[in-house]
């Protein structure tokens, strides 16, 4: 054995390496392009059968867009900060991708052989991060499409197919240059793993603003944003430069036509400037972390790797809470410390469990509070219209059954393993009623209190009984999802009808079952009642619901019986 203080010359065996690689995997190649064919076949099978009506709705669309509606200078009003707002959300996600995926990622094979070889990682690692930015323009390209097409429906869209083309092509480009940012963001954040913080902290600041967004949009489209707000709102940030162009070629799309008296001029005089800023940053970001894609610690690089393993074992075996654990521990959400004094009785043990599993988890709880306060915002916005829009109540009632589901982790862990309420003073089929205690309390108090406020200023107390009926309801059936147990190989079967296979509708419903328990009818009932000045419509809602809440409690804790005998 030979000591030396000299360091030592590893050769640089990347090239060998590679050429070893590529002559192992000459015969996957073919098998590879083979399943990329067979799943864009099936994709577009898909797309042609379910999809089909909408592309030629869409086609004709483009062809003769709808004509302008009365409406049209107050969604024009409102659109810079309703877009605005989609554009933030959009590049949350996008950041936030880092924490657990990120645009460098390898499989988990190459994770275990060859980090640990001295392969070259600018070679290695560069290219991957080079193919996930094309893709990156590419999905936001097509994404695009979807404010585009939603502007267009709403009569923004111009009177020819000409404005419909510029409007598109304007909200493609502007989606495909903020996913690239977001993917060059992604990157440095991967490279350098204390960023992360900054980012989870910052999360939910950036879902208030969106909701802020939001409540300005719709301050807008009832009354008249002042110009000064409007004009902060579309340059906050990249999120209000990628909504410009796309607003200001709706505001040109308007301008010659008669409806254009209401005032509804160009919203972003400036957009070229916003689209250039855009651009600018975004190949900026792009450049930077493509020279620090080299630099990506190993150990993110496993940790991503046995994520994307996890998650995707999960999916094959259609187990959606094994893919939520899965990111959830990749996110590596940090408990707050907070204690509660124990309760003297044991009958209150299960209450004060799930109170302080949500006190010490305060992304989920401020999350589910922000969404039903706009959930909230979303079925009174509907209220003043008229007639009572059903889109606007079933996306309200969607959101808060989503506010629900969160705060019901509690009862998410007992039914994942029941052994873990196995000493609590009580029967495992009761916990449904135990588990629903905490997320309505915290609802009532976060969404009920400040309605509450606003109906005995306005004095009008409808809007409070809907509430306080609806929120069991959309608990209950949260529970009814949460006691489903696991997922049936039989549904995979399902039975052979004149219009196709049942089981991928036996497959949506057993997932969504508990949701459409819940939102379904409360839409109908909410909207009803709404709709009608008279009493008869809120009493028929507010005792229908409560029969519903209390059908839907005794549902669930039938399946947790169920549950636990099987």
């Amino acid at each position: 054995m030979t000591v030396t203080s000299e360091p030592i010359a590893v050769p640089d065996s990347t090239g060998a390496t590679f050429a070893l690689l590529r002559q192992l995997r000459r015969g996957r190649g073919r098998k590879q392009a083979t399943n990329a064919a067979y799943w864009a076949y099936l994709a577009a099978i898909i797309v042609v059968s379910y999809g089909g009506s909408l592309i030629v709705t869409a086609y004709r669309a483009l062809r003769h867009p709808p004509p302008v509606t009365a409406a049209a200078p107050r969604l024009l009003h409102a659109g810079p900060a309703a877009l605005t707002a989609v554009m933030l959300l959009v590049f949350l996600v996008l950041v936030r991708d880092a924490l657990w995926r990120g645009p460098v990622t390898v499989p988990q094979a190459t994770a275990d052989w060859l980090l640990p070889t001295p392969v070259s990682r600018r070679r290695l690692l560069r290219p991957r991060f080079r193919g996930s930015a094309v893709g990156a323009l590419l999905v936001g390209a097509v994404a695009g499409i979807v404010p585009a097409a939603a502007l267009v429906a709403l009569g923004l869209g111009g009177r020819s197919g000409g404005d419909v083309v510029r409007l598109a092509a304007a909200a493609m480009v502007s989606m495909a240059l903020l996913f690239a940012l977001g993917t060059g963001l992604a990157g440095l954040i991967e490279r350098y793993p204390g960023t992360g913080r900054p980012v989870r902290v910052a999360s939910p600041v950036t879902l208030a603003a969106a909701i802020l967004l939001g409540g300005l949009a719709a301050w807008a489209g009832f009354g008249r944003l002042p110009s000064a707000v409007a004009a902060v709102v579309l340059w906050s940030g990249p999120w209000g430069w990628a909504a410009q162009p796309v607003m200001a070629l709706a505001g040109q799309a308007m301008a010659g036509q008669a409806v254009a008296a209401g005032g509804a001029g160009n919203p972003a005089p400036w957009w070229p400037l916003a689209l250039g800023l855009l651009a600018g940053t975004a190949l900026a970001a792009l450049a930077w972390a493509d020279r620090a894609a080299a630099g990506v610690p190993a150990a993110a690089l496993r940790a991503r790797a046995r994520t994307l393993g996890a998650m995707s074992a999960a999916a094959l075996s259609m187990n959606t809470r094994g893919v939520a654990t899965a990111y959830t521990e990749a996110g590596g959400t940090r408990r707050a410390r907070i204690r509660l004094p124990p309760p003297r009785r044991r009958e209150l043990v299960l209450l004060w469990r799930d109170l302080l599993a949500l006190l010490r988890s305060p992304a989920r709880l401020v999350s589910a509070v922000l969404l039903a306060l706009l959930a909230t915002a979303l079925i009174a916005l509907a209220g003043h219209g008229r007639p009572v829009s059903l889109v606007l109540v079933a996306c309200g009632l969607s959101l808060g059954y989503l506010a629900a589901a969160w705060l019901c982790e509690g009862a998410r862990l007992d039914a994942d393993d029941p052994r873990r309420s196995a000493n609590l003073p009580m029967k495992f089929e009761s916990l449904a009623w135990w588990h629903a205690a905490v997320p309505c309390l915290v609802l009532l108090t976060a969404v009920g209190v400040p309605a509450a406020v606003a109906c005995v200023v306005t004095g009008d107390l409808r809007s409070l009984a809907l509430l306080v009926v609806t929120i069991p309801v959309l608990v209950g059936g949260a529970l009814v999802n949460v006691f489903r147990g696991s997922f049936s190989v039989a549904l995979l079967v399902g039975a052979d009808t004149p219009v196709g296979n049942t089981a991928a509708i036996s497959i949506v419903f057993w997932y969504a079952w508990g949701t459409v328990l819940a939102v379904l009818p409360m839409t109908v009932l909410v909207s009803s009642a709404l709709r009608s000045p008279g009493p008869a419509p809120l009493v028929r809602a507010v005792v229908i619901g409560a029969g519903l809440a209390a059908g839907l409690g005794a549902y669930a804790a039938r399946r947790a019986k169920r549950l636990r005998a099987g």
